[in-house]
């Protein structure tokens, strides 16, 4: 079983709120991450490579083909992470590419903050395929 912690996040998050964020998924989904994995555009954000170090897990920038050939087994629909990263939901999209073909989400990204965190797995996890939107999303 692989178990990848997809993340999201704004320009400029510090690791402290990333790190927060990944163990709040840990609890909420009863699950221990092996990578972190994100898009392309998240691929210089200091914090998310501090949060990573920090975690002593490695880090996986996801292609943006990968993240596209995934999209639509995302669960979670945001117009404005369509518009900026070219997938309804970074977090879950760069899970799923980086856990690999039979991956699955375990539920919908988790928000915390200013970062999103998804969880997919290889493994017998649970989840609902009903899809979330988000509304009312700041840029």
């Amino acid at each position: 079983m692989v178990t990848v912690a997809g993340i999201g996040c704004r320009r400029g998050t510090g690791s402290d709120a990333i790190i927060a964020a990944v163990r709040a998924a840990e609890h909420a989904f009863g699950m221990t991450v092996e990578c972190l994995a994100t898009a392309p555009l998240k691929a210089e954000e200091a914090g998310l490579a501090e949060a990573a170090k920090c975690l002593s897990l490695p880090l996986e920038i996801v292609s943006q083909e990968r993240l596209e050939a995934v999209a639509s087994k995302t669960m979670t629909f945001s117009q404005l992470s369509l518009d900026h990263a070219g997938t309804p939901s970074v977090s879950e999209a760069a899970a799923l590419a980086a856990a690999g073909e039979n991956a699955r989400l375990v539920a919908p990204r988790l928000v915390v903050g200013d970062v999103t965190v998804a969880i997919a797995t290889t493994g017998d996890a649970l989840h609902d395929r009903d899809r979330a939107v988000e509304h009312g999303e700041k840029q």
